[in-house]
């Protein structure tokens, strides 16, 4: 009989079983809090990695104008733009989506006396915003203090 009762639930018959409101706010706080910096870093990230894709096409375009040069003599002009990449007589050096940046913008390009300008209007596609990239002769320099961005 004792081995019986031992085994036996009770019943909870306690009306004030549940969660308090406050309990339930806290915890709705807490996962909010939690969500809100879960997405901060992960839009954060992709800022981050079309960045780093923009870096890497820079570089890229830099190497083919570099082999536009060795196959004409010469870097193409200002007027031409990157475009003259696309339509080499002969065998095209780069395809579109090679002259597009991180974010599907067109890198802009500017031939100066220091060399070839490129330059990715970032996220916002504007000019000198916050998220510019900027690279003359290949190596990646300040948009804003550049004198290959000032030059036509």
């Amino acid at each position: 009989m004792k081995i019986k009762n031992f085994f036996k639930l009770k019943k909870s018959v306690n009306p004030q079983a549940g969660f308090s409101l406050i309990e339930i706010i806290i915890v709705v706080a807490i996962i909010g809090t939690l969500m809100g910096i879960i997405v901060a870093r992960i839009s954060g990230g992709t800022d981050n990695a079309k960045s780093g894709i923009t870096d890497t096409k820079a570089y890229t375009i830099q190497s083919k104008l570099i082999q536009y040069q060795l196959a004409t003599g010469k870097f193409p002009t200002t007027a031409q733009g990157l475009s003259a990449l696309t339509t080499n007589p002969g065998t095209p050096i780069a395809s579109d989506d090679d002259l597009k940046d991180g974010w599907g913008n067109a890198f802009e390009y500017k031939l100066t006396p220091k060399g070839p300008y490129i330059a990715s209007y970032g996220s916002e596609g504007t000019p000198n915003s916050p998220t510019s990239l900027c690279y003359l002769n290949g190596k990646k320099v300040d948009c804003k203090g550049s004198e290959a961005g000032a030059a036509n």
